[in-house]
């Protein structure tokens, strides 16, 4: 089913006769866009937001299902729940992508790259998405856009459990409880959950061609264990200061389909505990501060034998001053520290990185418009110094208008596999560098909430592998898009649009130029709709991807294909619901990762007990 043509047969919709929209979240305070609290009616960026009314109302299951359906979102996974994910945004690289928790950055693993697959979602609030480069407040891996991730806090005083127990298709069980409150300084949110789930056969080795897929025939469903605990703090000393302390815990293990060189499990362990100071020192002057630490570790084995074990940390500190010039500008001036260390089976020439920034912006209002400048310099052990920045501007046309304009610059430092990996690894690769464009526009008419955005990215020094296997910088890609999104209530129904369509192209003169960037699809389109009638309530997504290519080469194509997710909500007694959940309905065959197959038509039974205050 053709992305185009679905969007072109949404139109008429959109421009019907109008009714009452959807509440507009033109109120909604957004932070990753300029690492402090402003308002979405100001935003210069291009954002989404996934609420925890949207994780409910859908019943997602992990944070990738929550987010692939988003704008200039791509997402490979490699056979099911748990397994090797990939994240794709605006057409760059999987590990040109921030990921923040509570505004600090998560660690990697030795490619660069975060695990989503194990972040469980049962314990997060609210999710951004912002699209576009970002190294001038986030520094490395920020070229194509920045997740930030809220875990849950208290909502009352009041002591408040909350529980969820659900079974559904490949024996998968899950039980997940949490209880918040506190008084007027204190409030706290604990929360445990566990899910295991048999899986599928990840991998059949049907290619039968070495390198793609597993190339091995394990007939076997590949299990998946994930225990987890959150803990989230707070305590306001005085009006003027308080402080958070989080922490976020996962630990299980994945089974996979492997090969006669590698494992077929890996016991995994990923934790992050960070703590947040804010005072106000003036009213014009606060400062801000974060501290943590996170984990990511990996042992791989095969029939019970230890094969290898990578275990990697990131020790962080961040101190921001947030200065209130007038009513309408703000200038912040900040300070962050990166250490990162690998201890692994193979033994790296190098083991430890540090990284030093100091950043600052300028966002001010005048009249109708709205302007930001920042500025970053880096220093690292390694590449030495890197200038990052961003100019933006946006002027508001009319009540129901907006527009903007951007620019930035961004990169993404070389990972330790790439610098000091004792097999092929290149000491003297340099970040990778990107230059973007962008012009957004957004508005509410025929009582419809839309935005577009349309980008243009130019990524230098692409690490790529030349012909002895060692990394490179010898690639370049030009990566163009636009991104449409609407919102609509028609006849009590609440329909929520996007529309993306994408040039993802290599643009190196080495090899593969103008080929499209592997994995990347060049259209994609999501139609969510959501009624409640009584004590019944219905979702359904409809999600198509187009075509994408496996291989850089674009010999491998991957088909286009489209899911319909629907999930029905009972509400049993008041907060307690009943719900029902069919993924892929209509048994979609398709692949994300060639060799690699992605799970059919699946139910999930789960009751929650859910006090919303």
């Amino acid at each position: 089913m053709s992305s185009r043509f679905i969007a072109l047969s949404l139109l008429p919709i959109l421009m019907s006769t109008p009714v009452s929209a959807n509440e507009t979240q033109l109120d909604t305070m957004i932070v990753s866009a300029h690492r402090t609290d402003i308002p979405a009616a100001r935003l210069l960026s291009s954002v989404s937001v996934v609420t925890r009314r949207d994780i409910e109302r859908f019943n997602y299951q992990t944070l990738t299902e929550a987010i692939s359906s988003l704008p200039g979102v791509d997402i490979a996974n490699t056979g099911g729940t748990g397994k090797l994910t990939s994240l794709f945004i605006r057409g760059t690289d999987s590990n040109h992508t921030q990921i923040l928790l509570n505004g600090i950055k998560l660690a990697t693993s030795e490619f660069g790259a975060p695990q989503l697959e194990h972040i469980p979602l049962e314990h997060i609030e609210r999710i951004e998405l912002l699209r576009g480069p970002q190294s001038s407040l986030y520094g490395s891996e920020s070229i194509g856009g920045t997740i930030q991730i809220f875990t849950k806090q208290a909502k009352s005083n009041s002591l408040t459990p909350h529980f969820s127990i659900g079974y559904g298709t490949h024996s998968t069980k899950l039980a997940n409880f949490s209880i918040s409150g506190g008084n007027n300084n204190t409030w706290f949110n604990v929360g445990a959950g566990y899910k295991e789930s048999d899986g599928f056969n990840s991998c059949d080795g049907r290619s039968g061609r070495l390198f793609i897929g597993c190339f091995t025939n394990e007939p076997d469903n590949d299990a998946y264990q994930n225990r987890n605990l959150s803990v989230h703090i707070g305590h306001q000393f005085t009006e003027r200061t308080n402080i958070e302390i989080f922490n976020l815990y996962s630990e299980g293990e994945t089974e996979f389909d492997g090969s006669i060189f590698v494992g077929n499990q890996t016991d995994f362990l990923q934790h992050t505990l960070g703590m947040r100071l804010d005072s106000e020192i003036t009213p014009s002057w606060s400062i801000t501060s974060s501290l943590s630490q996170g984990k990511v570790e990996s042992e791989n084995n095969k029939d019970g034998v230890d094969v290898n074990f990578t275990d990697n940390e990131k020790n962080y500190f961040s101190l921001q001053n947030d200065f209130k010039l007038d009513a309408g500008t703000l200038l912040s001036l900040g300070f962050d520290f990166e250490n990162d260390k690998i201890d692994t089976t193979n033994d790296f020439n190098e083991d430890e990185s540090n990284n030093r920034a100091y950043f600052s912006q300028l966002v001010g209002q005048f009249g109708n418009s709205d302007y930001r400048i920042a500025l970053r310099v880096d220093d690292n052990d390694q590449f030495g110094h890197h200038t990052t920045g961003n100019v933006a501007f946006g002027h508001q046309v009319s009540n129901a208008l907006r527009a903007y304009v951007s620019y930035g610059t961004a990169y993404t430092a070389p990972s330790f596999v790439d610098l000091y990996s004792p097999f092929g690894a290149n000491p003297n690769l340099e970040p990778e560098e990107s230059k973007s464009y962008e012009i957004g526009l957004s508005g509410s008419h025929f009582n419809t909430n839309w935005s577009l955005a349309i980008y243009q990215t130019h990524i230098n020094d692409f690490i790529s592998l030349d012909s002895f296997f060692i990394p490179q910088n010898i690639s370049k890609a030009r990566i163009r898009g636009v991104e449409f999104t609407a919102q609509k209530q028609i006849v009590g129904i609440e329909f929520d649009s996007q529309l993306t369509l994408a040039e993802p192209e290599n643009r190196s003169s080495v090899t593969n130029e103008g080929n499209v960037l592997a994995r990347r699809a060049e259209h994609s389109f999501t139609l969510n709709g959501y009624k409640s009638f009584g004590c019944y309530s219905l979702a359904t997504k409809i999600y198509t991807v187009g075509r994408r290519f496996d291989d850089s080469a674009n010999s491998r194509r991957l088909a286009p294909y489209t899911t319909v997710d629907l999930v029905g909500n009972y509400k049993v007694i008041r907060n307690l619901h009943l719900q029902l959940k069919i993924a892929n309905l209509f048994n979609q065959e398709y692949e994300e990762v060639s060799g690699y197959n992605t799970d059919g038509a699946n139910f999930l039974m789960s009751l929650h007990y859910r006090p919303h205050m």
